[in-house]
Order: structure tokens, then sequence, then C-alpha cells
């Protein structure tokens, strides 16, 4: 291997110069050529700089400085190639408009480093003293006042600016729906991290988006990570040297040559050394057993409370909808059928047979029995008739009487599941039995539950939670999902279009396609480690989740801690191993790259509000679970009054005296509101009122939801429906989509007696109309003149002539469902101007800039937390 010829440059590299030029590393600038001979490293910081600037012909070199300190173990290779930027240079950076497009840092001859060609630079760089800012300029902060500007929340994700050169190709930067991270610039102590109050975390999303397919894989030998866009070739190209740990790896020959077509390849063309995001099929080495099969069993409640509820009615549609709607194309989909009341309903399913119904009336939860030893889990494609004959008489197939013997349903589901899959509970009476029983007046949680998910979560068995109704031990019960990488959906009741909307999110919730027996592990460079989890999960070890199934809309938190001091760009780098509902074994790899800075002025410029928020919202919810919820909502309000009085002394004039106006970096604008948007979130809300299992919904969400998902359940969107501009609901010419109206701020102010405004908040949607509306709008899109307050489905209108606004807002409804991964299939609340009062105060919780019975008006907290920031008593 090492008498070979080093391959090609990549592409574009060719010619640039006459010299063979030398090529760089991660995070360094690009050096064109270098004089071969020892820079002299006794000159003083000037001459240096002036030597250096007479042996470098690329302009870009000038704007390299000293790398800091590297992590113990990295090669001195790493070391040769300079890095940027210092902490003036990276603050003005982020201060500035994006600089004008660079050529992508191609490697001359490979990418590969020549030793000792650069350390002189460095060195030389190194001694120059830059200074630091005494504060942040003006055109860098904001005064907080007035009311917020929620266009702000529909901009692009803050992008992060890496030093040129950091890739090895031109590659394309990591998907923020995929991975996105707190903090735009880390900071590169510990200390600075402590002292900016700020929480650095990594939002991981594996399935958000598609992914190309990478060959083959290559690993690191030392820290297992995966080949990636920052690594540097080195020794000719026939080393590689890994940008997390430092170790150099010898390069396999199938990088360059396809043995089965007998012919050289360009290595610089592999998806992994161009795109962040990636999927390899897994070989055999990561497989432990077959590929399981996608198999659901249905446990549905049909005692006298889930009938007369229409429980067990939507149930059954729900579940022949999703059959309907999973597609089965290599016909191994698995499917079975459990009914539960005060006993247990089995159903043997033969192909071409009436099914039999076997009762089981001795339940005992620890050794459940199955009936038949066959026939209770069949092939969805040769027995799809009896399978759907089956769920249409399941309302009618108990015997109606008092209780639900959950615990001993799941467990024998457990047994039918003998390789794996999914359980779909629906329940409406609260568990009954032994060990599964549950008091819904108790405030202890059944452990019994949480063990059940232990074992569930070893076997790859995931539980979705359907709770129709209150006061059914939800929090309990919800264990089986919350540790299983299950869905927790609950409706208080199901009355006219509730049963619908119910129907169209269980299905959905069945039939979307999930990862299946997947395992999730996060790397990131020496220096950083993560401490905390966040999510719908089991955790195996610190950096190994377990995860029975993944669906695309579900969402991880990892909180990042600083062990020791970081090398000027850090690594993260997430891997999903799963199995596909086509029975394929894929490993999802996503690389994240990050500057780090030792200036507090640059990480207070580069923050992501909006994922900052989302992991403090995580937090709190994750803590409503082992303490008070007043405890959650102290802890999150300090944490965000710290961010701001750390910003105040670090970066402002003003660091020690009183100021009279709240002052903020434009890119922490939007966390007051967002705040105060958690805040009075159902998960949160300080309301006695909220119900246990509409509560502990809710908290699911939060926890599992991905960022676009949860600031949309956060911060509603509001628009004015009597002067729609004219190309809002309807198709963008260029890209197709539906072009949304501009948001209005979300306060009665807004509100004006001639106007209809629709506020859109994910999961629930309220039409509110003014007493003096326009009646002709008012037929345009309801069909109707006639306006009161409750809860329909918004008629389809669009085929017949002079319901224009019907159409434009139904394409404005799908658009939202679209973005936000069809999870919610919301209805609309109408509230007339004067209509009924729990509809106002329905509409009042979603008005979060105004007043509320557990939470201040947006200009009041900004009042609030000026005042406790300039008395430090926060």
């Amino acid at each position: 291997m090492s008498n070979r010829p080093p391959p090609p440059p990549p592409p574009g590299s060719q010619g640039r110069t006459s010299t063979p030029p030398v090529g760089f590393g991660p995070g360094s600038s690009p050096l064109a050529q270098v004089q071969a001979r020892p820079l002299s490293r006794a000159s003083t910081p000037g001459a240096s700089a002036g030597a250096a600037s007479a042996r470098v012909t690329s302009p870009l070199a000038r704007s390299a400085v000293s790398p800091g300190p590297y992590p113990a173990g990295i090669h001195q290779a790493a070391q040769h190639s300079p890095r940027p930027m210092a902490s003036q240079q990276m603050a003005a950076a982020y201060s500035a408009p994006p600089p004008a497009a660079v050529p992508s840092a191609q490697p001359g001859q490979g990418g590969y480093i020549v030793p000792g060609a650069t350390d002189g630079i460095t060195q030389q760089m190194g001694n120059m003293s830059l200074g630091q800012e005494t504060y942040m300029q003006p055109e860098q902060t904001e005064v907080l006042s007035g009311r917020p500007d929620l266009t702000d929340l529909d901009t692009a994700v803050p992008e992060v600016r890496l030093p040129p050169g950091t890739a090895c190709v031109g590659a394309s930067a990591c998907d923020e729906r995929v991975q996105r991270v707190t903090l735009g610039a880390i900071p590169r102590t510990d200390r600075l991290l402590r002292k900016t109050r700020l929480p650095l975390g990594l939002m991981i999303t594996p399935m958000a988006s598609e992914a190309p397919e990478a060959r083959d894989i290559v690993r690191c030998r030392r820290c297992r990570s995966y080949l990636n866009p920052y690594v540097t070739f080195v020794d000719g190209g026939r080393r590689w040297l890994c940008n997390l740990c430092g170790l150099r790896n010898d390069v396999l020959l199938s990088m360059d040559y396809d043995k089965e077509a007998n012919m050289q390849i360009d290595r610089w063309q592999r998806a992994d050394l161009r795109s962040a995001v990636v999927e390899y099929v897994a070989p055999v080495e990561y497989m432990v057993r077959p590929p399981m099969a996608p198999s659901v069993v249905f446990v549905v409640d049909v005692s006298h409370a889930a009938v007369q509820s229409g429980a067990a009615a939507a149930a059954s549609r729900a579940a022949r909808d999703a059959l309907q709607q999973m597609g089965d194309a290599d016909g191994r989909a698995q499917v079975g059928v459990i009914a539960v009341d005060s006993s247990l309903h089995f159903f043997c399913i033969r192909a071409g047979a009436e099914s039999q119904q076997l009762v089981v009336g001795d339940c005992d939860e620890t050794e459940a029995w199955l009936p038949a030893p066959n026939d209770l889990l069949v092939n969805l494609r040769e027995c799809y008739a009896e399978v759907d004959t089956v769920l249409e008489n399941l309302p009618t197939s108990g015997r109606g009487g008092v209780g639900c013997v959950l615990g001993a349903a799941i467990r024998a589901a457990q047994k039918m599941l003998t390789t794996g899959g999914r359980i779909v509970t629906v329940v409406a009476s609260p568990p009954t039995g032994t060990a599964a029983r549950v008091d819904p007046a108790a405030t202890e949680l059944n452990s019994w539950y949480k063990t059940m998910a232990a074992d569930f979560a070893r076997a790859q068995i995931a539980v979705d939670t359907v709770f129709v109704g209150s006061h059914l031990g939800e929090a309990s019960v919800a264990c089986l999902a919350r540790y299983t990488g299950g869905s927790v959906l609950q409706y208080s009741e199901l009355v006219g279009p509730e049963t619908g909307r119910a129907v169209a999110e269980i299905a959905h919730m069945v039939s979307v396609p999930v990862s299946m027996e997947s395992v999730l592990r996060v790397r990131a460079s020496r220096g950083l480690r993560v401490s905390s989890y966040y999510g719908s999960f089991f955790l195996r070890s610190m950096d190994l989740l377990a995860l029975p199934a993944a669906p695309p809309a579900h969402s991880f938190a990892a909180e990042i801690a600083i062990d020791e001091p970081l090398p000027p760009v850090v690594f993260f780098q997430s891997a999903l191993l799963h199995t596909t509902a086509q029975g394929e074994r894929r490993i999802r790899v996503a690389t994240l790259a990050v500057p780090t800075t030792d200036s507090p002025h640059t990480v207070f410029s580069a923050i992501d509000s909006r994922a900052v928020a989302t992991l403090l919202a995580k937090k709190a919810a994750d803590r409503v679970l082992t303490a008070r919820v007043a405890d959650a909502r102290e802890a999150l309000m300090h944490k965000t009054l710290e961010i701001f009085g750390a910003f105040k002394t670090e970066c402002t004039k003003a660091a020690s005296g009183a100021a009279t106006q709240l002052q903020s970096p434009r890119s922490l604008r939007m966390l007051p509101l967002l705040t105060l948007a958690t805040l009075r979130h159902p998960a949160l809300r300080a309301s006695s009122t909220e119900r246990p299992g509409e509560r502990t919904a809710d908290i699911a969400h939060v926890l599992s939801l991905p960022p676009e998902l949860l600031l949309a359940t956060l911060v509603p969107r509001m628009f004015s429906l009597h002067d729609l501009p004219p190309e809002a609901g309807l198709p963008d010419p260029a890209t197709g989509q539906v072009v949304l109206p501009p948001r209005r701020g979300l306060s009665a102010e807004e509100l004006s007696p001639r106007g209809m405004f629709l506020i859109h908040g994910g999961s629930d949607v309220i039409l509110w109309v003014g007493r003096d509306a326009d009646r002709a709008l008012v037929h345009s899109l309801l069909g109707t003149t006639e306006v009161r307050s409750g809860i329909i489905a918004l008629p389809d209108l669009s085929q017949e002539s002079g319901f224009e606004l019907n159409k434009r807002v139904n394409n404005i409804m799908r658009q939202i469902s679209a973005m936000c991964y069809q999870v919610w299939a919301p209805l609309i609340m109408v509230c007339p101007e004067d209509g009924a009062p729990h509809v106002r105060v329905k509409l009042a919780q979603r008005l979060v800039e105004d007043m509320d019975p557990g939470a201040p008006s947006y200009t009041q907290l900004l009042a609030q937390m000026r005042d406790k920031i300039n008395r430090g008593n926060f």
C-alpha cells in the first residue's frame, strides 16, 4: 500500500501553482506556497509578521494566527497548519455581514500536509498581540423595549462561520434540521463558558432529511468516528488525520480503487467527503441478528368507558387507516390485535378463514400467557382482509365490563413480538390488575411501568400510548413511551370533529416510516463531553442511546461540558445505526464543525437563540418529571436572567452600574419572548386547571419535538385574513411552496372588530372573528355567515366558485402542516369577539405578548428582567 502513487488532487486544484502547493488541515488558512527552508524563530513579533508576509504568496495566509492549545494526542502535523481566527477577528466576522464567497479550500496535491513547512509561521503569528475589545460595539447590541418583531423567528438559522479551509474539499455543511448547536462560536475553556452562563448543547434529529449514500465505511481506529469532510490527508495522501482525536489512520485501498470494476476511482467524489450528512449500508459486522420485520400489535381498551367515550371506535378506524397507509412493498409487515377490558381478548387470524376470538380471564402481569402458539401475529399482506374485519368489529368484541388489565395486555404483546416491534395502546379507563394497577388519585408513580419500559428497550419494542379522557394514570403509563422512543397522544374527549382529528393523528403515528432497533451514539472532539440527554430513549451509557423506534419528527438534545481547553475548531458527530422498514441495516452519520473563541463578545454574537430556547424548554420539561412545576419555571427564568446578566457584565459599558434599559446582543433579542412563551406552554403553565393527562402529553411533546416544531407550538403564527396580500395562500411560481402571509404580533392590540384572524399553533388553530367582520368574507371562508363558538373542521370549498378565501386558507393550513411533518391534524376553534368564555380564555393563552394569570406581559417581563439584573438579586 505504501508504494502506490498518491491519488490525483481534488477537482479545481490543478494549474493553480507552478510548484507543488502545500495542503492544509481542518480549520487552517490556505497557503499557496511556502519556502522549504526553516523560518527563523528568533525574530521579533513585528519582524516575524513581515517575514511571514514575504514568504506567503496567498493573501488568505495573512489572516492566520496562532492555533492555540491543542488536546493531547493531536499529531504535530495538525499544529503545522495555522488555524484562523483570533478572538478579535472572530468577533468582527460575526458582527459583520457574511463575507464574499471564497473559493473552496481545495487541498493541493490531494490535501497533503508537508511536515514542518509552516511551523515557523505558526510560531511567529502566535507571538503577535492582537488586543481585546472592552465592550461590544453599538451595532452588535440592541435595546429591548416595546413589542418584539416576530418575523425574526422565520429567518434562516444563524450560519456557523468556519475558517476557510476547514473542509478538505468543497463540502456541504451539516443540515441544520439534522444537527444544530446552541453557540455558533464555542468558548475555548470551561471558565469562559461558565462566565457567559450560556448553555452549550446539541440538537439532533437524525432522520429529518434525506442523506446521500456513501460507498464503504471508513472509521478511525481509536475513537471509531466516521470519515467526514473535515479530516486531513497527510503523508502524501496515504494516511488521514482524524479530526476528532488526531490519530493517523491508513488510507484504505478501496478509497482509490474499485475492485469490482477493476479501475481507479476519484476519492474526492466520495459522499462522506463531500457531504456532512451521509448514510451507509451496514455490513454484516454491524448485525447481531437478521434485520427485524416491521411488526405492530394494537392493544385497545374495549371496556364500558372506552366504548361510551368513542375511544374503541376511533382506535378501530385509526388502525384500519394506518394499515392501509403503511404499505408493505416486500411483504414482511406483521400485525396482531389484543382487546382488553377485565379480560384479554386474542384473535387467531388465518388467511381465507374466519378469525377466532380467544378470551383469557386469568390475567397476571408477571406471567401473561398466550392462548395459542401461532396465528396471533400474522403477515399483513397474506391476511389483510381478515385483519381488517377484526379491527372493524373491535368495538363490540369486549364484554362491556369495568376495568382495563393493561399490564397483562402489554406483557402478552411482548411475548408476541419475539424479535421486537411496536405496541400501540389506546387507553380510556384507569389500568387495573395487581402490579400494574394505577390509582388516579395517587401522586406517586407506579414503578412497574418504568421497569417494563427497560425490558421493552432491551427487546427492541417501542410503545406508543394514546389516552382518551383524563385521570387515567397517564404519568405512570407514559413511561412506556418515554424510555422506548414512542409517542404520547392525549384527547380529553372524542365528540364531533375531535374524533376525526384523533383518527388522523393516530393513523399517521402508526403508518409513518420509523427507524427500528436503533442506537444513537454522539462523539465530540477531545475536551468536550456529553453531560446529559433529553428526549425519548433508554440510556445505555453516556454516549449511547437505545431507540427501539426513531420516528422522523423525534429529536434529542445533548448538553455539552468542556473538560479541557479546546482547539480552534471542534467537531460533533452523531451516528444512528437503524433498520429501515425495507429490512436494510443502515448507519446515518452527521458531522458538525464549530469554531471556538477566547472572546465573550464573539460568543454572544454567535448565539442561536432558538436552539438555546429549545434546550432550556427541554430541560425545564424534564425537571417537571421529578420536581414541582414551580421549581422548573423558576429555574428557567433564573437561567434567562443569568444569561442577560452575564452579557451586561462582560460585554457592555454598564458592567457594574444600573442600566435604564435592558440591553441584548442581536443574537439573543428573541430569547425573552421565547422564555415567556415557554412559561405559558401547557407543560409549564402555572395553573391548577391543567389536567394531568394533558400536561403529561405536553411534556412528552416538548421533550421529543425538534426545534422548528417546538417553536411552532410555543409562539403561534397569527395572520390577518381580511387583508391577505394577493400572493398569500397561493403557490410561489418559482418554488412551488405556498406563500404564507406576514406574521402579526401576538397581542390583543392586533385584533380589530372588522377583522378576521387565524392563530396557528401547530397542534391547535383559533379563528377570531370580529363583531363587524365582512359577512361576505365570512361566507367565503366558512360557507356560511353564521359564526358560533366551538370546534369545526374547515370545509374544503376550493372546487366551488365564490370561495377564494377558503381555498387560500386551506392552502396555508396544508403548508404549515407540511412544515410540521404532518404530526398534527389541527381543528379550528372559532372564537367570535363576543364568544363563549372558555373559548376566549383559550385565545388569551395563545396571545403570548399579553399578560396572563400565570405570567407577565412581554413589556412587563422586560422591566422585571432589567430591575433584577440591575439589583443582581436573581
